[in-house]
Formats: C-alpha cells, structure tokens, sequence
C-alpha cells in the first residue's frame, strides 16, 4: 500500500495510464468509420454516403486504406486520452480543494463539466501534430499527393511538414482544435458523470454495461455538439484555408448542412468507442487502486 504522501503522484500516474490504454481501446474499435468521416467532412462531393465511402474506400485502396492513418490515430487518441484523463483527474483535485469537497463525486454536475473543458484544453496542445497527419494520409488517395512524392508513413509525413512547410506548421489547425476539444470536453465528461448519476446509485461503482452506456452517452454528446467545428478543423489541416476562409467556403457550397457532412459516421463511431474507451479507462484506474492504495 502507497503512503498517502505518494498519492497525488500515484493518482497522476494512475489516470495518465488509464488514458493511454484507453486511447489505444478507442482508436482500432472504430477506425474505419473515422476514416469514411474524415472523407466525407473533406471531399463531399465524392463521398456522399457512409455506405458509399466505405464500399469506395475498401475498393479503391482495400483494408489498409480503412485503416490508412491508424498508427497516427493512435498516437492522438492515446496523447490526448493520456492527457485529458491526467488533466481531469488534477483539475477536478483542484476543484475539490477550492470548494471543500472531500472527493470527485462530491463536485456539482456543472464543476465536473468546467473540469472537462479544461483538460480538452490540455489535450489540444498534444492533439493537434498528430491529427494533422492522420488527415493528411487518410485523404493522400483522393488528393494524389502520395504519386507526388508526399510521404505515406506517418513519421514521414511528420517530417515531411516540419522540414518542408516550418516547424509551426505542425500546429496548423490549432486553433479550431482548441475550441473543439474545449467545448466538446465540456459535454464528454458532463454527459458521462450525468449518465453515471442516473445508471448507477453508488456513484463510486464501476459496471462493464453501465460504464460502456455512460461513456458512450459522453462522446455522442461531445461529438453531437462539437461537431462543426471538427469539420472546419478537418479543411484547414487538409487544405490550406484559415478557420474564418474554411467556414466561409463550407458554407457557401454546402449552407449550414456542410457544417454536418460525415456526421453519421462520427456518431455511430462515438458511442462505441467511447463506451470502450471509458471501460478501460475505469477498470485500469480500478486494477491500479486495488494495487496501490488497499492494504494486502
């Protein structure tokens, strides 16, 4: 059993873990649909459909190319996860402290929201290089940069954009990025702690079904709302408009259902996904507390 001096590390340690091994659940649970939603949100005039986009995708470029972009897919959920669920939890401490609650259960519906906004906030910084590059190889086939000489491994394109656009342009579509994960974070964990209110009578109880259903609860909520903002950070990372000229365009061709295109398979991805990805967020944060903090 850890000392209680050791248990703000511990606990840091903890949640950062948890995030990593639900980061990784998350990503190849769902990938294809992330895939059909990045087509669909960047070229909607060729992928009208989410049957359509598959069907074209496994096709043209077979399974890989469902899988196209995985490796940094990976590296962005698992940086973020690892840093939203480390952020949440010392966020959250924070929290408790200043309003004199004795544990995480104990913060208002509301502080537990504002708590997951700030850790989106976090996870921005981290998400934002590896996002960058899962887009750009999940639609090299349509753009036909790959035949250029564009690079098709992940760390490649890495390089690629740091070598040949600038260091900063690694950061491109920052901003968007920053509000989406933000705003969206705000209703990931709200609609997660809500959920977990309602489902579950012990708030401290952790149930395979009951924790898929909250978690799954969060992210469609996240996405529902965050949504539009995803699809303007998608053209400026494929693309070469600022947020303000991609907005702009979407809308001029699209009017505001552009600011919806691929949403459908976002959201048939978020439930799933983020019901996997708070069930081993949750049993790994168990599995380390029976370890580290209950006396043998």
């Amino acid at each position: 059993m850890l000392d209680e001096k050791y248990r703000w590390i511990a606990e840091s340690f903890r949640d950062f873990m948890a995030g990593v091994i639900g980061g990784i659940t998350a990503v190849y649970s769902t990938q294809p649909l992330d895939t059909t939603k990045v087509k669909m949100q960047t070229f909607p005039n060729e992928y009208r459909s989410v049957i359509v986009t598959l069907s074209k995708t496994f096709k043209q470029e077979g399974i890989r190319g469902l899988y196209a972009g995985s490796i940094p897919a990976v590296l962005a959920n698992v940086g973020e996860s690892a840093t939203a669920f480390l952020a949440y939890g010392r966020i959250s401490s924070i929290a408790q402290y200043m309003t004199g609650s004795k544990s995480h259960q104990e913060l208002s519906l509301l502080s537990q929201a504002f708590c997951g906004a700030g850790s989106g906030a976090c996870a921005s910084f981290v998400l934002t290089p590896t996002e960058l590059v899962k887009c750009r190889l999940q639609t090299q086939y349509i753009t036909g940069k790959a035949a250029k000489g564009v690079p098709t491994k992940p760390f490649a394109m890495f390089m690629h954009i740091a070598t040949k656009e600038g260091p900063l342009k690694l950061m491109r579509g920052w901003t968007p990025t920053l509000l989406r994960e933000t705003w969206g974070y705000f209703y990931f964990f709200g609609g997660y702690e809500a959920a977990k209110k309602v489902l579950m009578k012990d708030p401290d109880e952790i149930s395979l079904w009951k924790t898929a259903v909250s978690g799954g609860v969060g992210g469609t909520m996240c996405w529902g709302f965050a949504y539009p903002i995803d699809v303007v950070k998608s053209q400026v990372q494929v693309g070469s408009l600022s947020p303000l000229n991609a907005m702009k365009n979407i809308y001029s061709e699209f009017g505001y259902k552009g600011f919806f295109r691929g949403i459908t398979p976002c959201l048939m991805r978020a439930f799933p996904g983020c019901g996997a990805l708070f069930v081993a967020v949750d049993y790994t944060k168990l599995a380390f507390d029976k370890v580290a903090f209950k006396p043998y």
